[in-house]
């Protein structure tokens, strides 16, 4: 039984669909949803921002706040929600060292298939799956790849 489920969570329909499904198996198991976002300190994030340290991360932080209270608007009444906004200088680590933190029994993440920058960085989820021993249920939706796009990228 999947106690501990942890949502990350960037504001995306795929994140909204993942917490949709994580809700459904808290629901069934009796177990709590971890909603997750992590506010990314890389140095990369910042200096495409163009905004000063202190304003930007204000921003960003206000952001994540909205994202995870968003998510968790919309669990059922019978559902444990928690809700959790920690800094990372890498996005997919701080997810995994959240997971393993609260002993989760679960990670449920959405996708839309891009796989990051043209295909070349890999997404937040697939470095996730890579880099933890906890289950991953990853939530593909209407924004993934089509059969068409696949093709074009020799998928």
């Amino acid at each position: 039984m999947y106690r501990r489920i942890v949502v990350p969570t960037d504001g995306s329909e795929a994140s909204m669909r993942a917490a949709r499904e994580a809700f459904d198996i808290a629901a069934e198991s009796g177990g709590t949803v971890h909603v997750l976002a992590v506010v990314d300190e890389s140095p990369s994030s910042l200096l495409l921002s163009g905004e000063s340290m202190g304003p930007l991360m204000g921003r960003l932080n206000e952001e994540a706040e909205e994202h995870v209270e968003a998510v968790a608007a919309e669990a059922p009444s019978d559902v444990t929600v928690e809700t959790d906004v920690i800094r990372g200088t890498a996005v997919f680590r701080a997810i995994v060292g959240y997971a393993e933190e609260v002993g989760a029994d679960l990670l449920v993440m959405g996708s839309t298939g891009r796989g990051g920058i043209g295909g070349l960085l890999g997404s937040t989820t697939q470095r996730v799956t890579e880099n933890t021993a906890v289950p991953v249920l990853v939530i593909s939706g209407p924004e993934a790849v089509s059969d068409d796009t696949a093709g074009q990228n020799g998928r």
